[in-house]
């Protein structure tokens, strides 16, 4: 395969999967992390204060907003409590920005979504470019379709959030870092440098590069270690100063410094139980002319780590959770990739398996070897360990897209060894050859046609384990599944049926009244007592629907013996599902 035809498959793999994503989202309603991420990135460029949603960083926000500030939107919302007086009001801010200040929510849907892709097409890119390097052209080519057509991310590469953004950072400041630790110049350095200061702007699970880093820095393999670990913090240094530091002033300009330091008091002390010394210390500097962009971006960090640790209503399992489950993100992982997927990485352990067949004496060697020969890919091990360490004690158990920072490198290693497979049995071009070789090529194309099969729907993709995308409400929900992206799709049901009135309990932050108008009747896990109250006092003529998200979470055994739910609805079926996450019902 020539150099020009491998180049030319990689950009329409990337330019068809840039497609799949703008048409499939262009029905998708605004989904809930995209309100306050909307709004807020609105406000940072256009008043340069960053009151709003300081638990994200500001990167991907920024980038949505662009697009807004050409679209002359209607500014009432500055002038409402939720921006003047209260505390972090980003969810009434945006849905206000977005829905209620006669502008056009779809125009700005569509608008602030396409910057987002930036974060996909880059990726997409450096995985082509690092697997060519290590693996050569076939390498590359199933990388990037392994990525390209990933349902998970390409379903992410769409929204405002900053799973994507996350994935980008990661990807971009760990390979850059291995490149200064194999070619240690300044220019390499100050690059490394650069980029992890691009990797913390993205989302705050980021600030997991640094131990990641040292790690690498004490164990690759060289002389005078201790300048190794020396020159990584160096690169922190340069990264906060030269990127954190200036992108964060430039973001809080016209905060005035005690509503700064007010707010943040305010966040902390609702969040923590009590003020410790780091936290005053946090308080103090967000008042100081010089500390305050440092000290906002340790408010956001500061509370992701309480997230991290708080409690959540979690379905999972037939069951409710309030402190997640160390099983959650590995059986949503395992549920949410292709099957083929779960193949491709068989093949490749039972590869390796074979690889390293000799008696134990030689394992030792063998890993040394291993480290000074394939040292990119050990880094790429340890950070799946590092992240998944982490991920699988947070009680914030939502969704598999914050195991996305992982995707480039399992990626990058199982199309490795597939690489060295296809290879070895071209060379070796037997009847065995030839049926792993057709192996290799039927999991391919059935990845790709689970892709294909699940458009538009992407964000509800299960595989046949779950019982595909239909049958993934019994396992999770949240944003796996339903993360009020139907909406649309909803409304357009109900007027195409000429329903006047349907009671709705919707998981998610548009306003449903801009689609529906006045077609809809709020409901609410706590209106009805059962089927028998729901019929004598509906007024929807037997009509109503609930987001699966909030169906399933008053399924399981509740702690509360008099926990409103919706259990009475078991005795019915829905006449209507709509995208996999809406269930309709009529109860007469």
């Amino acid at each position: 395969m020539s150099n020009k035809l491998v180049k030319t498959t990689a950009v329409i793999i990337i330019t068809i999967a840039v497609v799949l994503s703008i048409a499939s989202s262009w029905n998708d309603s605004i989904i809930v992390d995209e309100v306050p991420h909307i709004g807020a990135g609105y406000s940072y460029l256009a008043k340069g204060d960053m009151r709003l949603n300081p638990e994200h960083p500001p990167l991907a926000k920024d980038l949505a907003a662009i697009p807004l500030l050409f679209l002359n939107l209607k500014q009432d919302v500055f002038n409402t409590k939720f921006w003047q007086t209260d505390i972090n009001g980003q969810w009434e801010f945006g849905r206000n920005l977005i829905f209620n200040s006669g502008n056009d929510a779809d125009q700005i849907k569509h608008f602030a979504r396409l910057p987002i892709l930036l974060f996909f097409v880059l990726s997409a890119v450096l995985i082509f470019k690092w697997a060519r390097r290590l693996y050569g052209n076939i390498g590359a080519i199933i990388a990037l379709t392994l990525f390209s057509f990933s349902s998970t991310v390409i379903a992410h590469s769409r929204f405002v959030t900053t799973d994507m953004a996350a994935l980008f950072g990661v990807l971009l400041a760990t390979y850059f870092f291995i490149n200064y630790l194999k070619n240690r110049t300044i220019k390499n350095l100050i690059i490394a440098g650069l980029v992890f200061g691009v990797a913390l702007l993205c989302k705050f699970s980021t600030v997991l590069l640094i131990p990641f880093f040292l790690l690498l820095a004490l164990i690759y393999p060289a002389r005078e270690r201790w300048k190794t670990i020396l020159f990584t913090l160096l690169i922190f240094v340069i990264g906060t100063v030269v990127i954190l530091w200036p992108t964060y002033y430039l973001q809080i300009r016209n905060l005035p410094p005690d509503k700064q330091q007010q707010e943040t008091e305010n966040i902390l002390t609702s969040v923590y139980q009590k003020i410790s010394p780091y936290l005053a210390l946090e308080i103090k500097a967000s008042g100081e002319p010089l500390l305050r962009p440092l000290a906002h971006y340790g408010l956001g960090l500061l509370r992701v780590l309480h997230q991290n640790v708080e409690p959540h209503n979690v379905f999972f399992l037939g069951d409710v959770l309030f402190y997640g489950s160390h099983f959650y993100f590995p059986v949503v992982y395992f549920l949410k990739e292709p099957l083929a997927w779960w193949g491709l990485i068989i093949i490749a352990l039972l590869y390796l398996a074979w690889q390293f067949k000799k008696p134990a004496a030689g394992w030792v060697n063998r890993g040394r070897d291993f480290l000074r020969n394939h040292f990119e890919e050990f880094a790429m091990l340890l950070w799946l360990v590092v992240y998944w360490a982490v991920t699988i004690n947070s009680s914030l158990n939502i969704g598999v897209r914050h195991l996305l920072p992982i995707y480039p490198f399992a990626i990058l290693l199982v199309s490795g060894q597939i690489a060295k497979i296809v290879k070895r049995a071209k060379e070796n071009f037997n009847l065995k050859s030839k049926a792993l070789i057709f192996t290799v090529f039927f999991l391919l194309s059935w990845y790709v046609v689970e892709n294909i099969k699940v458009y538009p729907l992407y964000l509800t993709y299960f595989n046949q384990v779950a019982g595909g995308p239909s049958g993934g409400y019994r396992y999770v929900t949240d944003s796996n599944l339903d993360w009020g992206q139907d909406l649309i799709r909803f409304s357009d049901w109900v007027k195409e049926n000429n329903i006047p009135k349907i009671e709705f309990d919707y998981f998610g932050w548009a306003d449903q009244s801009y689609y529906l108008g006045s077609n809809f009747e709020w409901l609410w896990r706590e209106k009805y007592s059962g089927a028998e109250d729901f019929k004598a006092r509906n007024k929807s003529d037997g009509w109503l629907a609930i987001s699966i998200t909030y169906l399933q979470e008053t399924q399981g055994p509740i702690e509360r013996p008099q926990y409103p739910n919706y259990l009475w609805l078991k005795s019915y079926q829905p006449v209507a599902i709509i995208g996999h996450s809406i269930f309709v019902y009529h109860i007469q």
